[in-house]
């Protein structure tokens, strides 16, 4: 069989089984081809690198008095404010102490419903709607990653307006009390970032008693790791940074933090780094559906569509950060 040929006994494959599916359903046509050029990589979800997602079930839900969304109420670690040294005969003030609360809210993440007539399908060479489908999931982690440092803007607050090597001159503060925002530079650096400036960065969750959990950055950022010459990266690890990029860095472990990198320089700006700290200090990410496709086909009418029911929930707002660098004006 040549190649011509292997394509229409894929391209039937599907079409069989759009066919003989019936009304309001469809099933999955297998052995479907995937030959074809893609457009641009499609990233995998970084959130979910950073607060690991945990299925739940309706039993584990509550219910809230102002709205009906679906819930999870959970305990976090109340505040202290420490012990005192005491005089012998002496007694201790009287402290009254109470549990805090976070509530975890569900919401529906969709893609728009893709519509095709049957017939149209007939003359691809490709499984056109298993395409469409891995893209669709792929564009719900990026909703998911989207709204989740939309969320870290809003905790971190605004950046300082006037940059030093310190991270900026505090003007403002972010949802803990305190400045979560810093705004590095040094002198003639092209755009301040190297490694005297990267290093203070990570003192900025560590000031508040947590430890860094991951650095997040784009790709664009990360490359600012290779014009560390051998002064700063250290040893070999400089030739490997010339000679193999990015990849050198396998573990993506840089100063005893992991890192991630990612292409979604529209969601994650350049000569930005996000912290967060370890998961058990920062949040919860709960899963209530896991992203499903619902098929319909009606006549010769083929309509699908994706979605999912999460809740993505910075509860500890101490536990992020964020970081960018800049020429001082």
């Amino acid at each position: 069989m040549n190649q011509d040929q292997d394509y229409d006994a894929q391209n039937r494959l599907l079409i069989d089984a759009v066919n003989n599916a019936p009304q309001g359903t469809i099933k999955e046509a297998e052995d479907a081809a995937s030959n074809f050029i893609r457009r641009r990589i499609r990233e995998d979800g970084f959130f979910r690198q950073i607060l690991q997602p945990k299925t739940v079930t309706n039993d584990m839900l509550h219910r809230e008095r102002d709205h009906e969304k679906p819930v999870i109420i959970e305990d976090m670690e109340p505040d202290s404010k420490g012990a005192v040294s005491l005089p012998f005969g002496d007694s201790t003030d009287t402290e009254f102490f109470y549990g805090t609360k976070f509530v975890n809210v569900f919401n529906p993440i969709s893609t728009p419903e893709f519509t095709k007539d049957i017939n149209e399908l007939r003359t691809y060479q490709i499984d056109l709607r298993k395409i469409i489908t891995d893209n669709a999931l792929r564009d719900i982690q990026t909703e998911e990653d989207f709204q989740g440092i939309r969320n870290v803007n809003i905790t971190c607050g605004a950046f300082p307006t006037t940059p030093n090597a310190d991270g900026g001159v505090e003007d403002v503060v972010g949802r803990s009390g305190f400045q979560q925002s810093y705004f590095f530079t040094k002198g003639d650096v092209p755009n301040g970032f190297d490694r005297n400036t990267y290093v203070p960065s990570l003192n900025n969750l560590e000031d508040h008693n947590l430890n860094n959990g991951v650095n997040l950055m784009n790709r664009k950022t990360a490359k600012n790791f290779l014009l560390m010459d051998r002064s700063e990266a250290g040893g070999d690890l400089s030739q490997e940074l010339f000679l193999s990029g990015l990849k050198a860095l396998a573990e993506a472990t840089v100063f005893g933090v992991r890192h991630l990198f990612t292409i979604k320089g529209d969601i994650i700006p350049n000569w930005n780094v996000y912290h967060f700290a370890e998961p058990q200090f920062l949040g919860r990410f709960y899963v209530l559906q896991e992203p499903k496709m619902y098929v319909e086909k009606k006549k010769d009418i083929l309509r699908f569509s994706a979605r999912e029911t999460i809740s993505m929930t910075i509860a500890n707002t101490a536990g992020v950060a964020r970081s960018k660098w800049g020429v001082a004006p």
